[in-house]
């Protein structure tokens, strides 16, 4: 069990926020490559370890510990479309550490704010259908605020379509931009961990061969992950190929070359 003290000490202070580091004392040996996650939810500080697969809980309660809560927002969404502007210094600090092309026209600013990127959600069919607000302020709450363009679309991912016959699924958009850009596969962001209906009849309309998923290795992703791949394990035909991918990172925060050579 990963000690408590460890938890307390480096656990974010937003609900729903996640950090990993390394793990000091790891069974496993010395990690350099931070892969403790550890992530607050709303009753608890949750953590584990991909190195030495131990667990950590720390309940809350503690007078001590829940002063320094601060309480989620609910997702926000809005049909309102948002003043597009160039990006800001930040905006170009924020891709560029993620490895994405600034000067991609799915990315831009906010007019006026300084710590915001949009990112241009698509359809299938390469049609626009929103815009994706990342806020960059540290804590922020909440982190995203997706816009539709119609109510019809609310609620949809975000797609990267092309003519391969892989789909990757990533939980959140610049991982599907990097998977989209650094290889020659389709990909689509679910913005959350849940795989809706309308995305999955989207899949299977398209009639991949192979379909990954990758979502993000904490808690709430590796449980997503999992429903997601018994839901398209029933309803996609026994021809389509699925790979749940268990990986220590996300997509975005791989190399160019590493995320080749993981999905190649």
């Amino acid at each position: 069990m990963i000690s408590r003290k460890l938890l307390l000490d480096n656990a974010p202070s937003v609900v729903g926020q996640q950090i990993h580091i390394n793990h000091t004392e790891c069974e496993a040996g010395v990690d350099n490559k931070r892969r403790l996650y550890i992530k607050r939810e709303a009753t608890a500080i949750v953590a584990y370890c991909h190195h030495c697969n131990q667990k950590g809980f720390v309940k809350h309660g503690d007078d001590r510990l829940s002063t320094w809560i601060n309480k989620p927002a609910a997702a926000a969404t809005s049909n309102t479309k948002p003043v597009i502007a160039s990006l800001t210094l930040e905006g170009k600090v924020w891709l560029h550490e993620h490895h994405c092309n600034t000067t991609h026209t799915n990315f831009n600013g906010i007019a006026g704010e300084r710590h915001k990127v949009a990112l241009t959600l698509h359809n299938p069919e390469q049609q626009p259908i929103g815009w994706q607000i990342r806020n960059l302020t540290p804590n922020a709450t909440p982190k995203y605020t997706t816009h539709y363009t119609s109510s019809s679309s609310k609620g949809d991912a975000g797609w990267f379509h092309t003519s391969s016959n892989t789909l990757v699924i990533t939980e959140d958009y610049l991982s599907a931009w990097r998977v989209h850009n650094d290889t020659s596969h389709s990909s689509v962001a679910l913005l959350r961990t849940a795989l809706s209906d309308k995305t999955l009849r989207q899949i299977d309309e398209l009639e991949f061969e192979y379909v990954v998923i990758w979502l993000d290795p904490d808690e709430a992703g590796i449980e997503g992950a999992t429903k997601a791949y018994k839901k398209l394990n029933h309803f996609l035909p026994s021809k389509t190929k699925l790979v749940l991918l268990g990986m220590d990172k996300e997509p975005k925060q791989c190399k160019p070359e590493e995320l080749n050579s993981i999905l190649t």
